[in-house]
């Protein structure tokens, strides 16, 4: 039994709530976090009044983010728009905007797709020092953001783990072999 209290007394207690630590400590654009009080009860009502709570406040998102290389993190899950990055050529001194949100029609470049959904992730912009061909990140998930580090190759790996990507890829072979097996006994 002491062995065991032993073992427990180097555990650590991990927050369930985020795995990367707050918001606001990970993204330099997102507040901290502010405790909302209500304002002492009013002494007279009114038929109009609504709530004494304190009025909402409305944050804008700053519509675009420049990051310190290698530290991006997505501000809210983006969609992955492929799982293979794209070998664009890039012209020396030229500002891109990247699609951080997955949601663009013109991917890897943003189209402002990302004002007209329910998310928190902006472009970003950046430029760089010599053209050439640069291999830019389709999954969205690249620390080292817009370009690619690899990270996709993780992304598959998860996705496939995963019940829904299990049962979507053995649910699509399935269907093309039952295809190909009513074409060819129905064709002769």
């Amino acid at each position: 039994m002491s062995q065991i209290l032993k073992k427990a007394a180097k555990y650590r207690t991990v927050s369930t709530i985020l795995q990367h630590g707050e918001a606001h400590l990970r993204d330099p654009y997102t507040l901290p976090p502010e405790i909302i009080t209500p304002p002492p009860p009013r002494k007279e009502r009114k038929p109009d009044d609504i709530t004494d709570f304190p009025e909402q406040k409305f944050v804008l998102l700053p519509e675009s983010i420049p990051y310190p290389e290698g530290k991006y993190r997505p501000a809210s899950v983006p969609y992955v728009a492929g799982f293979y990055p794209y070998n664009c050529y890039l012209q020396k001194g030229k500002i891109y905007q990247w699609c951080s949100c997955g949601i663009s029609q013109s991917n890897p470049w943003c189209d402002g797709m990302c004002n007209a959904s329910a998310t928190r992730n902006r472009p970003i912009k950046f430029n760089v020092d010599t053209s050439g061909y640069y291999k830019l990140c389709n999954c969205k998930q690249s620390a080292n953001a817009p370009f690619c580090n690899g990270t996709h190759r993780q992304v598959i790996r998860q996705y496939h783990a995963g019940y829904r990507g299990f049962y979507e890829l053995w649910g699509w072979a399935a269907f093309m072999g039952t295809t190909g097996f009513i074409i060819w006994n129905f064709h002769n």
